[in-house]
């Protein structure tokens, strides 16, 4: 779908995406390191859209104190609820989209965008390189899986399935019949756009220890699974999204620690 590669990167407007549920101690410092004057630098407009997942804590607060951010509530606590929900709020060419967790980088945002703006990609994932301390073996051994089995169910390269940093041409986006959750939107987004056809590149970014505590538990990851293999074989029609499932459709299994 990519256009073919320019002489010179075609800029626009960025839509930067930070989805945020009781992120008071990470929200201020990523919205504080999103290197404005570097993309406006490169000829790009910016907007910010924090994606607030019914936060309980200052989270908002804090967003309004510093000011230049929009924030779009959601009733939902899911992600995945609040990036479909708002997508159609979004006015950039491009999105990109980082979890508000104080983990991924923003000043990686121009690298992440450069696919795209060069017609080299349709949809950019960040592969993450984690810091001491940022990621647990526990983690990094069910990331290697999960990017193993939707590498081998989609014959298309995924080195980190489950990374929180995207970018993605806004029609790609669009063009998405998003129907997940909670955690499983980054195996969705995956499938569909590999389903589709769309170029996929991936680019590394660092991945940083966390600014407070991880919401991600063993039972998502048996959803990812589910997911991944339910997108493979569904049917899927470009004009009429499949059938949503509801929470309730899962796979039961116990609900483990965060």
């Amino acid at each position: 779908m990519s256009a073919h590669r320019g002489t010179k990167p075609e800029t626009g407007l960025v839509t930067i995406v930070l989805p945020a549920r009781n992120e008071e101690k990470a929200i201020g410092p990523t919205l504080r390191s999103i290197p404005y004057e570097t993309l406006e630098t490169l000829g790009f407009d910016v907007e910010t859209m924090v994606l607030d997942g019914h936060s309980e804590d200052q989270t908002r607060d804090i967003v309004y104190k510093h000011g230049g951010a929009t924030v779009v509530f959601d009733r939902h606590p899911g992600k995945a609820q609040a990036l479909i929900n708002a997508r159609h709020l979004f006015d950039g060419d491009y999105v990109v989209m980082l979890d508000a967790d104080g983990t991924y980088p923003p000043e990686a945002i121009p690298r992440i965008l450069a696919p795209l703006a060069w017609g080299e990609a349709d949809v950019v994932m960040g592969s993450r390189h984690p810091q001491e301390g940022a990621m647990s073996s526990l983690h990094r051994f069910g990331n290697a899986t999960l990017s193993m089995l939707a590498s081998g169910l989609y014959q298309q390269r995924c080195p980190d399935l489950c990374t929180g940093m995207w970018s993605f041409r806004s029609e790609a986006l669009h063009a998405l019949p998003l129907q997940s959750y909670r955690f499983e939107l980054e195996a969705e987004m995956f499938a569909l756009a590999s389903r589709f056809g769309l170029d996929i590149e991936h680019v590394p970014i660092d991945y940083l220890p966390r600014r407070g505590s991880s919401k991600l538990s063993l039972f998502d990851a048996v959803r990812i699974v589910w997911w991944l293999v339910r997108s493979r074989f569904v049917p899927l029609d470009r004009e009429q999204p499949v059938e949503r499932p509801t929470p309730n459709s899962y796979p039961s299994a116990p609900e483990m620690g965060e």
